[in-house]
């Protein structure tokens, strides 16, 4: 048989005694490394090193980089760890803020008008907002309200709302709608659930009336949001109207017209202050979201 002759030019030189070259080596080939120019080489191993320094360095420091941060400096949402919700680019954690209470009780309407809402107009887009109401569920799988079944309803109208417009990352306006409805309406209490006052108050916030019509009108829905909202109050402690939390522990008690056992995350009793609410949203979320930062940018000299 007669020998092939070698080509110098060529990187994967064919041994002897074989007439083809054999195919270029695949990626998951252990020896890809070996099998590459000297100057490519020498670059990949350059990378190597340089990521592997990154990764020792920043893992001492307490931050844990993916493999796309610490390669190409990828934000770490692209790097694979989806945590909280997509704000443009960056992903975020948001803070849990909770009100329990009931639509037909002045002290709800109080803690609407005088705390939570202010305090939504600045921290809207760093909070996970969420209206929960007060109520029993007796053994024949009915719910009792305190001020009666047009309390209930008011509850469900509220639900309803959130549930029709839910907040996603796409549309966090959405909690804007529910809550503005819900303080519409919880504002002029005594009237609920009249008419007139649903519909004005649905006009006024961009609520479709026909849809909210249709979600307490369907049969099992609307009774459903209530029944799984006191069933969630009541897991988490809660018989007073209206009890805010934060970060899933009890901040502040709006009960008979007054602000009674509201401390701040700094044990300072001054829970009930807008001002001070929005101060502990802001560190809480700085906080959760400090693990999340950009990862830091490495240059790679050309060779």
């Amino acid at each position: 048989m007669e020998k092939t002759q070698l080509d110098p030019s060529n990187y994967f030189n064919p041994p002897p005694y074989r007439r083809t070259p054999p195919p270029p080596p695949t990626p998951t080939s252990p020896r890809l490394l070996h099998n590459l120019p000297r100057t490519p080489r020498k670059f990949l191993q350059t990378l190597l090193i340089s990521a592997l320094l990154a990764f020792a360095i920043l893992s001492h420091c307490g931050y844990i980089p993916t493999l796309g941060e610490t390669l190409f400096g990828l934000p770490r949402s692209a790097a694979g760890d989806k945590v909280g919700v997509k704000d443009g680019s960056k992903t975020v954690k948001k803070v849990q803020l909770e009100a329990h209470m009931m639509s037909k009780c002045p002290d709800a309407r109080d803690c609407l008008r005088d705390l939570v809402v202010p305090a939504m107009e600045k921290i809207a887009d760093k909070v996970d907002f969420r209206m929960s109401y007060i109520g029993d569920v007796d053994p024949d799988d009915s719910i009792t309200c305190k001020h009666g079944p047009t309390e209930c309803l008011g509850n469900i109208l509220s639900l309803c709302t959130a549930d029709l417009y839910p907040t996603t990352s796409d549309n966090t306006n959405n909690t804007k709608i529910s809550l503005g409805f819900t303080t519409c309406m919880i504002t002029s209490y005594p009237k609920i659930p009249d008419r007139s006052l649903i519909e004005n108050c649905a006009l006024e916030h961009g609520v479709d009336f026909d849809k909210l019509n249709g979600c307490v009108s369907e049969e099992g829905k609307g009774l459903d949001l209530l029944k799984k909202s006191v069933l969630r109050s009541k897991q988490a402690g809660v018989t007073r109207s209206c009890t805010v939390r934060l970060d899933g522990k009890k901040r502040c008690l709006r009960d008979n017209g007054e602000w009674r056992d509201c401390e701040s995350i700094r044990g300072k009793a001054e829970g009930s202050r807008v001002e001070q609410l929005v101060a502990d949203v802001d560190m809480l979320f700085e906080r959760v979201n400090r693990a999340l930062e950009p990862a830091i940018e490495y240059e790679i000299p050309d060779y």
